[in-house]
């Protein structure tokens, strides 16, 4: 591979290469063609125009940006709405955990109530058996 950097050029060769490129002589263009770019110009412009006006629309309706304090507190109320809407959507659990010693105290106090309550009801219900079978035995002695 040759590269021109590395080759040597006389000094008319060097001011041929960097003499100045002549600038290319313009026409003014005609009535048409200068209706044509004008033309071309409105319909790349009109585009333009609509989008600026939507973009200057908007600007105009919103908000500043908020500051980050405002972003931080938008983002802890969105973590406890998605802690909530997590929550919501589990079933609820149905957990069988034994006793405490409290309950099954309680428990164990109104077995024995219920106990001394029924062994009361029997004596009395045998007193009152007792003393309605003493009084038939009196009636029967009585009627001949």
């Amino acid at each position: 591979m040759s590269s021109e950097s590395g080759q040597r050029f006389s000094m008319e060769e060097l001011k041929r290469r960097n003499a100045p490129q002549p600038i290319p002589t313009q026409t003014c263009p005609s009535k048409e063609e200068w209706q044509e770019l004008l033309h071309r110009l409105d319909e790349l412009e009109r585009p333009t125009a609509a989008h600026t006006a939507l973009l200057q629309e908007a600007s105009s309706g919103r908000e500043p940006c908020p500051t980050q304090a405002q972003m931080e507190e938008l983002a802890r109320d969105v973590a406890e709405i998605q802690a909530l809407l997590r929550q919501a959507g589990k079933k609820k659990e149905f957990s069988i955990s034994p006793p405490s010693l409290r309950t099954a105290m309680s428990v164990m106090v109104w077995l024995a109530l219920i106990l001394l309550g029924t062994m009361v009801g029997m004596v009395v219900l045998q007193v009152i058996w007792s003393g309605l079978a003493a009084l038939w035995s009196v009636i029967r002695i009585l009627i001949p």
